[in-house]
């Protein structure tokens, strides 16, 4: 049998103790007192043809593969990704261990995801090096569905489903005979439950079930439906049997996941620039590693041609001819090359002298170096090098560090025993320059910065580094974000034209929306979400949420009253399609709303609720929150399949695909909510801060929901009353 397999493998695995010829650069240390060193392999091995492309390409499974060291006490050392298990290796006391491997994505049940894992024990000697090798099989129960030829005959329309009570997926007849799905069986049911449906030939129903009992991780389950056999159930005469094999599959090919080569300074930062005045820079040292040799490696920067005397503004290492080489040298370059015995592991230290950095002249130079190994997988590293005769240097304005009422100012030290340190900043066409000054600056190089406040919102400014006695010339620009608003914030505006009431004027554009449309679909249900002209903060109007249950008699649903940014897409049987979200690039610091709230005791209350919602007749829990996100959509699809576009959050209240709002996604930048627990007493403003997850990012879309019922996505709440009126952000 061929089998298929993965490998992970990075510089630390196959590298192990053969650095003592290049020892002179990178200093791996050596274990301390009682301490050891452990090299990780991490091989992955499928055992399984894909025949569909995983979601995860070979080089996502490298990099969000987790790694764990653990021993009797439990984890000593996590790392996520292939390139972050250290170069060197692992330095451990001595000890028995276990390596673990996961990799993948572990969904319960998808024809696309994968999920790996691995466990090797090991063992650490004081003073010794191991290496570990920990294979990795694939963690899924695998089922593929092969169908006799003589099915056709007498079955038509045909589907297979396969599902235990985590998940299922469907086979759709000769369509879906060469797929495989993926099982990941869950601990409370270890049994795959196989139902073949289709029409028989005089046009009824036919169903068949079939029962895997105890899959197995690491085990392909071919399903096979054939024509014939024991009497199961008579179609026109024919018969119909499934059989299940679970013998060793055969795979092929083999797939290597390894790092790509990588470029990193020995004896500097190479992700940091390189600064100084011109002529007075200093030897610098490159390290090129790859795990798969090398092919090619070009070293390129605009001006090469000039500086060197070579006829282009790159080179190419391997390839070079003798006089460039030799001019090269001239010049102050050098590299030396290192293979290791047994391994395909290379790498090559480059040497950059004195000479060499000095031809460099004043200005921003970047030097490319793009390496590409045997198998066609590429490299890149940048030295930057500034050279500059100023004493200050503006650098530009990170662009999330730009708010509506704040930004971070940034420049650089360019020489030593400087003081003052400081920012000038005025407003676009102002004449006047305002100066604050910055503190905890060091010496030549070292950036200084600052965190401007009191801005005003929508406005440009100017702004340059500044030291005793020296102004620098750069004078840099930004502008701060809008200070948006939210349209139709006061709920003046309705279109109560039927009885789906939407928060819009009639013939206007949509940005709130509420559960209206799903609860108006019940019989002799009315809107939940409704103008209210007696309770109001200001104007005529303000938003009345009711949850009520809508039905007639026995017939219907709770429904919690609710309003929302985004739309109501859909009415999937007795349950919402929603896409929450609008287009918004502001990030305030608080939300203010008016609010009245009185809850009722909860009459309904979901088996699947959650069990920190009230139980009947506690009194219900009105909420309102509010959340800043990223530029991350996900399409909006029903039971169906039916697709409604792409929206940042996608709310489902089927219970079988029940998706709701995650505080914690990914895509949440800011999140802020206020729970109400029990009556307010009237109209009260609420302020709700905004707690920012994340500040590296700029915003994209706001959500913002109003519910009566918090649980109302569980069906779960009472007769309560929510009003709203004048949404505000602050800045």
């Amino acid at each position: 049998m061929k089998k298929k397999n993965i490998f992970f493998a990075c510089a630390a695995s196959l590298a192990m103790l053969s650095f003592s010829s290049c020892s002179d650069d990178i200093n791996y240390g050596t274990p301390g007192d009682g301490e050891g060193r452990v090299f990780l392999r991490p091989q992955l091995n499928s055992d399984v043809k894909v025949e569909s492309r995983a979601i995860l390409t070979d080089d996502e499974l490298a990099e969000n593969a987790i790694i764990w060291i653990s021993n009797a006490k439990g984890a000593v050392r996590k790392y996520t990704g292939l390139g972050n298990i250290p170069a060197g290796g692992v330095s451990l006391v001595s000890d028995n261990y276990v390596a673990e491997v996961w990799a993948g994505d572990s969904v319960p049940a998808s024809f696309d995801h994968r999920y790996f894992k691995g466990r090797e024990p090991f063992a650490i000697q004081a003073g010794r090096t191991v290496e570990v090798a920990v294979e990795c099989r694939i963690a899924n129960s695998v089922v593929a569905v092969e169908y006799d030829p003589a099915v056709d005959e007498v079955l038509a329309e045909y589907t297979m489903t396969v599902s235990h009570k985590a998940g299922e997926l469907v086979y759709n007849g000769r369509e879906d005979e060469s797929r495989s799905g993926y099982f990941m069986m869950p601990s409370f049911d270890k049994n795959l439950t196989c139902i073949l449906t289709g029409k028989k030939t005089d046009g009824s129903d036919f169903t068949y079930t079939h029962v895997i009992e105890n899959a197995r991780p690491s085990t392909k389950y071919l399903v096979k439906v054939k024509h014939g056999g024991p009497v199961e159930d008579e179609i026109g005469g024919a018969l119909i049997t499934i059989e299940v094999d679970d013998t060793e599959i055969e795979v092929e090919d083999v797939v290597e996941i390894y790092s790509a080569p990588t470029v990193e300074g020995t004896n500097f930062d190479i992700t940091k620039p390189v600064m100084g005045q011109e002529g007075q820079l200093t030897e610098k040292k490159v390290w090129i590693k790859s795990t798969k040799g090398f092919k090619e490696l070009v070293v390129s920067c605009p001006g090469f041609s000039t500086m060197l005397g070579i006829s282009g503004d790159d080179f190419e290492v391997f390839g070079m001819a003798d006089n460039v080489k030799q001019a090269l040298e001239a010049k102050g370059f050098s590299y030396q090359h290192f293979t290791h015995d047994g391994s395909d592991f290379e790498e090559i230290k480059i040497v950059f002298n004195d000479a060499f950095m000095n031809l460099f002249p004043n200005g921003e130079h970047n030097v490319l170096f793009t390496v590409t190994d045997n198998n066609g997988k590429t490299g890149t590293g940048v030295m930057q090098i500034i050279l500059s005769d100023a004493k200050m240097r503006t650098d530009a304005v990170v662009d999330a560090d730009v708010w509506a009422t704040k930004a971070t100012l940034r420049g650089t030290v360019m020489k030593p025993e400087l003081s003052g340190f400081a920012f000038n900043y005025r407003e676009r066409g102002a004449q006047q320059w305002q100066t604050v000054l910055v503190d905890g600056v060091t010496g030549e190089g070292s950036p200084m910065s600052l965190e401007l406040t009191g801005l005003t919102p929508g406005t440009t400014y100017e702004y340059q580094a500044v030291c005793d006695g020296f102004d620098s010339s750069d004078i840099l620009t930004f502008t701060t974000e809008v200070a948006l608003q939210l349209p139709n914030a006061g709920m003046e505006e309705w279109d109560t034209s039927d009885k789906n009431y939407k928060i819009h004027a009639p013939g206007g554009e949509l940005f709130w929306d509420s559960g209206n449309q799903g609860a108006t679909s019940m019989p002799g249900a009315g809107s939940i979400t409704t103008p209210a002209s007696d309770v109001k903060h200001s104007g005529e109007y303000s938003a009345r949420l009711e949850s009520k249950f809508v039905g007639i008699g026995v017939i219907g649903k709770f429904a919690a009253g609710n309003l929302f940014v985004g739309q109501y897409l859909k009415t999937d049987g007795t349950d919402g399609v929603l896409g929450w979200g609008r287009p918004f690039t502001s990030r305030p610091k608080s939300l203010k709303v008016y609010v009245q709230y009185t809850p009722g005791a909860v009459s309904d209350r979901a088996s699947d609720a959650p069990s920190d919602a009230p139980q009947k007749g506690d009194l219900d829990l009105g909420v309102v929150y509010v959340a800043i996100v990223t530029d991350q959509t996900k399409e909006a699809v029903d039971s169906k399949g039916d697709k409604y576009g792409l929206w940042p959050v996608v709310v489902k209240t089927k219970a079988s695909g029940r998706s709701l709002f995650d505080k914690n996604a990914d895509n949440v930048i800011a999140y802020g909510e206020r729970v109400f627990t029990e009556a307010t007493g009237g109209m009260v403003e609420v302020e709700i801060p905004l707690e920012y997850y994340k500040t590296d990012v700029k915003a994209s879309n706001i959500i913002l929901t109003c519910s009566a019922s918090k649980y109302g996505d569980y069906f779960t709440g009472g007769p309560s009353v929510m009003y709203v009126d004048d949404f505000e952000l602050v800045y």
